[in-house]
């Protein structure tokens, strides 16, 4: 399981390069283009889950055949509002930390419910 709270610690920091968020499978690019989020939205998202969105962890296959493991959050969330919001959509939120030492997070999924 990814720490959370020390994650979105360095999301929020001047060291994280939007260039390090890797979207991991075409499904989530599409979702990305099909609710017009950018990368920045997608941090800020990551920044707004608490410990208690967390569902489960999991492998989930990525471009290029490779597997990662994951943690899969649902959060509600206002997207007009960009905050947090319990009417909200559910959001959910699939993501990884490249193992290879480099700091790239790896963004698998990101839409509401289907």
């Amino acid at each position: 399981m990814i720490d959370l709270l020390g994650l979105q610690s360095l999301l929020k920091s001047t060291e994280f390069d939007l260039d390090a968020l890797w979207v991991a499978t075409d499904r989530c690019e599409l979702d990305l283009e099909n609710y017009r989020w950018t990368y920045e939205d997608v941090v800020h998202m990551l920044g707004c889950l608490l410990a208690n969105d967390y569902g489960k962890s999991e492998w989930c296959q990525v471009k290029g055949g490779s597997v990662v493991a994951c943690d899969v959050y649902v959060m509600p969330y206002d997207d007009a509002r960009r905050q947090r919001s319990a009417k909200g959509l559910e959001v959910y939120m699939k993501f990884s930390i490249d193992v290879s030492g480099a700091l790239t997070l790896v963004l698998v999924s990101c839409h509401p419910p289907r």
